[in-house]
């Protein structure tokens, strides 16, 4: 058998999550089971835009719940003195306190940043929505039949769009990638925006 392997990283992952949003809506009109993986992929890019633009130089700090954050630097500290100390498991915030901490001043791992991300109270709201009553239901899909109302996900696809598109502008988020790959998620998160959802 021959092994076959993929390289990325968090912001890679992002910029995959929004081209498959992109490449899921395409389909949607014909097949509406594709709207799961609009929403799975919209969520993960959301949340990865997150990840990135929080954490610190002390990775995964920044973006990890506020316990398993002093669990990561009590380790940093144990580590210097004990070759046989072991890393804690990650527990990242989940995407409600990702968007409340991205809206913060310097929230930036890098603290450049003196405004936080302009999410609204309203729009705060609606993406807990989504990831509470869309994307949980997706995820945690429980053997039954049940409808769900997706005719709100185009206007959270443009709001995760600007969301993410600010995380670019502020920079640390997606500092390790070239000019290239950010005009490349650029142009990504603007076609998203302008996606035209079918009927």
């Amino acid at each position: 058998m021959v092994e076959n392997w993929i390289r990325m990283d968090e912001a890679e992952d992002v910029a995959g999550s929004i081209r498959h949003v992109i490449r899921a809506a395409q389909v949607v009109g014909d097949d509406p089971l594709a709207w799961k993986w609009v929403v799975l992929a919209l969520h993960s890019a959301l949340q990865g835009a997150c990840v990135c633009h929080l954490t610190t130089t002390a990775a995964p700090v920044g973006a990890v719940t506020k316990p398993n954050a002093g669990e990561w630097l009590a380790y940093f500290e144990n580590s210097r003195t004990n070759l046989k100390a072991k890393p804690p498991k990650t527990h990242l915030m989940g995407l409600p306190d990702l968007l409340a901490a991205v809206r913060e001043p310097h929230s930036a791992g890098d603290r450049s940043n003196t405004a936080g991300v302009v999410i609204s109270e309203t729009e705060l709201n609606r993406l807990r929505c989504f990831h509470r009553d869309i994307r949980n239901q997706f995820v945690h899909f429980e053997p039954m039949g049940w409808s769900i109302e997706v005719s709100g996900v185009p206007e959270i696809a443009k709001l995760a769009a600007r969301i993410i598109g600010d995380i670019l502008q502020i920079g640390w988020a997606f500092r390790h990638q070239d000019d290239a790959k950010r005009e490349e998620m650029q142009r990504s998160l603007h076609t998203m925006a302008l996606i035209e959802w079918p009927a």
